[in-house]
């Protein structure tokens, strides 16, 4: 699969969900409800995938100084409507089904933070291998005191 392909099949995926077409996604229109879906995924896109802004300009054919500004506001916007706050659960909940997909491609924080949970998980069963082995040798030292 392409960088290309699998952010098209994302971007449909999302459409789907949220009862739109991906024509009026790309759509020069400025009606609210395709602005807030546009600036939904333009915030995802930024935040979890660590795109550029001229890479989400692209996508969503729009101009990077709209991408800047959508995304700028978005947090705002999700503290404040919950309706956008559903839009980005469930923009977030497509992107984390495409994620394998989508990672390979991008300088993702959602990439790194797998490594760092993964080396964490290493280091934690690390320690309680360590901690079992020195409960064991406590426990010997305490039965040789009690005999």
């Amino acid at each position: 699969m392409t960088k290309n392909q699998a952010l098209t099949n994302f971007l449909l995926d999302y459409c789907k969900k949220v009862n739109i077409t991906i024509e009026q996604l790309y759509h020069k229109s400025r009606r609210r409800e395709l602005v807030e879906h546009r600036m939904t995924l333009a915030f995802i896109l930024r935040k979890s995938l660590g795109m550029k802004y001229q890479e989400i300009a692209e996508a969503l054919k729009r101009n990077h100084a709209s991408i800047i500004y959508q995304v700028k506001n978005m947090e705002n916007f999700i503290s404040v409507y919950p309706h956008i706050k559903r839009l980005h659960n469930v923009a977030d909940e497509t992107l984390l089904e495409h994620k394998e997909y989508l990672v390979e491609f991008y300088n993702s924080p959602i990439s790194s933070q797998l490594e760092r949970e993964k080396k964490l998980v290493e280091i934690l069963l690390d320690n309680n291998y360590k901690l079992k082995s020195k409960i064991k040798q406590l426990k010997k030292e305490l039965d040789g005191v009690k005999n």
